[in-house]
């Protein structure tokens, strides 16, 4: 990593939204360790990173594969956890949309419209194409209407929870 990182205010700058992240994944009650052990194997890794680019990337791509490594662990034990739950100012239909989601669906509705990130920042977040992030996201969206039903009660929901 380039010399003077700051790796505390790296962290501190950025706890928050990680763990957000990982909420909206794998639910509120792992999104926390699921934070912490990304962060600690970004701390592991930042002598083979070039930048800060470069951590960014690792930390999202090392979080979403945790996430989902709990997520195969709590469906082996049953351990079933809605990762979005009821009266997270979310519709309670929106709610069951968004869960019937796959995890990185969920993510990439996540940075898209909750962290207003453009389709390069996701993309990167998922070492993937700008091009795969706008598709992944149309496809998101489409799922939504989906599950949400008629166009007209997909607009009203969408309206009351900023737009998706």
């Amino acid at each position: 990593m380039e010399d003077g990182f700051d790796f505390e205010a790296y962290l501190e700058a950025g706890a928050g939204k990680l763990i957000g992240y990982c909420a909206a994944v794998v639910g509120p009650t792992d999104a926390e360790d699921a934070a912490q052990e990304a962060y600690l194997r970004l701390w592991r890794n930042l002598d083979r990173l070039p930048n800060t680019a470069a951590a960014n990337a690792f930390l999202y791509k090392t979080a979403f594969r945790i996430c989902v490594d709990l997520l195969r662990a709590r469906k082996r034990f049953r351990e079933p956890e809605r990762p979005i739950q009821p009266g997270d100012s979310l519709s309670e239909r929106m709610t069951e949309a968004l869960i019937k989601l796959s995890p990185a669906d969920r993510a990439v509705v996540w940075c898209r419209v909750v962290e207003e990130e453009d389709y390069g920042e996701i993309a990167a977040k998922f070492g993937k194409s700008e091009a795969w992030a706008r598709k992944r996201y149309s496809l998101a969206r489409k799922r939504l209407r989906a599950s949400l039903g008629s166009a007209e009660a997909y607009g009203k929901e969408a309206e009351e929870n900023g737009g998706l």
